[in-house]
């Protein structure tokens, strides 16, 4: 199937993605007292089986995930990844505050839930509107653990694609890189695809 796809139809994936974070980084700005820039270098369609060469600065380490599973016209998870050190720096960037076991483990998990809420609702909300199909969305769920153990254990692994954004967060001169993880299987995919290919050819 990946062989397959139209470099046509990945570009606009690419700006659709684009689009979501960049309004991800509008409503981070009003929410918090710093400047927030999001950057987005790379986007890489991969199989699940290859999730843990790609992330190979995750692999093994303990990580922070904010996770949002939905179903409907399509099916799949969407989370935001960040390692432990960088999940820490990303909390003190947006808090400008230290903070000390437990209070520290408690401010971690709601800072970062509502950064993955409004990063991973700015992508799924672009691809949304590409859609126009109801799509319905658990509540923002945090974990920490490894990425192999916290995604392949909740998948069919030869039947799960994998985008994957890393993502640059620049708060305060401080940079962090993390990674937005949409799991998706073949026929969701499709799906997306299908509403793309529809979408250019009524392009003028």
């Amino acid at each position: 199937m990946m062989e397959d796809i139209p470099e046509s139809s990945m570009d606009t994936l690419r700006e659709l993605i684009n689009i979501g974070i960049g309004r991800a980084a509008g409503m981070l700005n009003k929410l918090t007292r710093a400047r927030v820039i999001l950057e987005v270098p790379v986007v890489e369609l991969i199989r699940m089986e290859e999730l843990s060469c790609h992330v190979a600065s995750l692999n093994g380490t303990p990580s922070s995930v904010v996770r949002i599973d939905y179903n409907g016209y399509i099916t799949g998870s969407t989370a935001l990844v960040f390692n432990t050190a960088g999940a820490a720096a990303l909390v003190y960037a947006i808090t400008g505050e230290e903070f000390e076991k437990p209070e520290r483990d408690v401010m971690t998990e709601e800072t970062l839930k509502e950064v993955g809420n409004i990063c991973i609702n700015g992508v799924m909300g672009s691809i949304g509107n590409i859609l126009h199909e109801r799509i319905t969305y658990t509540p923002p769920r945090y974990d920490k653990g490894t990425v192999p153990s916290l995604f392949i254990k909740a998948s069919i692994e030869d039947q799960i694609l994998v985008i994957i954004i890393n993502t640059r967060f620049m708060v305060s001169e401080i940079d962090v890189d993390g990674y937005i993880m949409m799991l998706l299987d073949f026929s969701s995919f499709g799906k997306i695809l299908t509403k793309i290919a529809e979408s250019e050819g009524d392009a003028p």
